[in-house]
């Protein structure tokens, strides 16, 4: 007897009949390896969603009183840079313009104590600013600053809500530092 040719259909199966595999997918039925792609594609997007929902604060959108804080510090480092003391005064507190009395005797302070933020060549803010003791009313903003010489700081600004609600700088610690810019 001779060997079935190829194109003859074999013995138990017709000459149409489709393999295993092909009968599975012509059922609907999901193999196993559809089934672990599945299940991969899942992971993956789970992972992209967790990943997408840690985004650094920088990322986020600021709340306007964060944005006002900034805005007011940035306004009065530009003044400094100026050389305008009264405009950098009036960022100050009431409590701090107290102090100092008039625009000069705070400018003298400013540049015998606080040269990085007297002429900060570079200012980066770290995150939103903080409420001090959970008065919404005092808030901490933490500030990188990079001075004239190329050092860098940081600095602690202590911000203050005023009764028409606007923002004033009521202080501001340098902290130490182990940024270098480049």
């Amino acid at each position: 007897m001779a060997a079935p040719r190829p194109s003859d259909p074999s013995p138990d199966k017709g000459p149409f009949e489709p393999t295993p595999t092909e009968a599975a997918a012509a059922s609907g039925r999901p193999q196993w390896r559809d089934i672990w792609v599945l299940i991969l594609l899942a992971v993956l997007a789970a992972g992209t969603a967790v990943l997408q929902s840690r985004q650094s604060p920088e990322a986020l959108p600021l709340a306007q009183h964060d944005a006002d804080i900034r805005l007011i510090i940035e306004q009065q480092i530009e003044a400094f840079a100026r050389d305008d003391g009264e405009a950098a005064f009036a960022f100050a507190s009431p409590e701090l313009r107290a102090q100092f009395i008039v625009a000069p005797h705070f400018m003298a302070m400013v540049r015998k104590n606080y040269r990085p933020v007297y002429r900060a060549r570079k200012i980066d803010f770290e995150g939103p600013a903080r409420a001090i003791h959970d008065v919404p009313e005092m808030r901490m903003q933490n500030v990188h600053l990079v001075d004239d010489r190329g050092a860098g700081h940081k600095a602690r600004y202590t911000m203050q809500k005023q009764p028409d609600g606007s923002w004033r700088i009521a202080g501001c610690l340098l902290l130490q530092s182990t940024l270098i810019d480049i």
